[in-house]
């Protein structure tokens, strides 16, 4: 029993030796991966800074194209007021002007005609004066003819009324 209880010893010796490798190997991996982590994380370190100035830009930039956004609102908003009073004031001179051409054409017209419907008035009341003064002498009885009668209703209407 002896050389079993040897055996025995020996082959926990043996384990313990095996155990003891593994747990330096163990060390000596978890302290490689330590020195690659730290040197990861003073790399990080030195990113930080750089990102840090980035993130900042970034944030500045954001906050000088929202401002910018908002002028734009404000000058779009202006833009269209003006806009829109403009084109109101055009409509509103383009109107008057358009009354002042009809007024204008409607007083040339006036003062044309005028005397342009006093002389075909003239006229006309000669040629009845004359149709009757030659008319008088001859009197047919199969025939009556009537005579225009010129009253100032008339005289009026034919004023108002282009030559022809």
């Amino acid at each position: 029993m002896e050389t079993l209880l040897v055996v025995a010893i020996i082959v926990t010796a043996a384990a313990i030796v095996v155990q003891a490798g593994v747990l330096i190997a163990m060390y000596l991996m978890t302290r490689r991966m330590v020195d690659n982590v730290d040197g990861l994380v003073q790399e990080a370190y030195k990113l930080t800074a750089p990102l840090e100035r980035i993130a900042n830009n970034f944030r500045v930039t954001s906050e000088d194209v929202v401002e910018i956004g908002k002028n734009a609102r404000v000058e779009l908003i202006r833009m269209e007021n003006i806009l829109s009073e403009t084109t109101t004031l055009i409509r509103e001179e383009v109107q008057d002007l358009r009354d002042k051409v009809n007024d204008t054409v409607d007083d040339l017209q006036r003062t044309v005609m005028r005397p342009v419907r006093e002389w075909s008035a003239i006229a006309t009341g000669i040629s009845a004066g004359l149709r009757s003064f030659f008319n008088r002498g001859r009197t047919t009885t199969a025939t009556t003819t009537t005579e225009p009668t010129f009253t100032e209703e008339t005289i009026i209407d034919i004023r108002e009324t282009p030559a022809a």
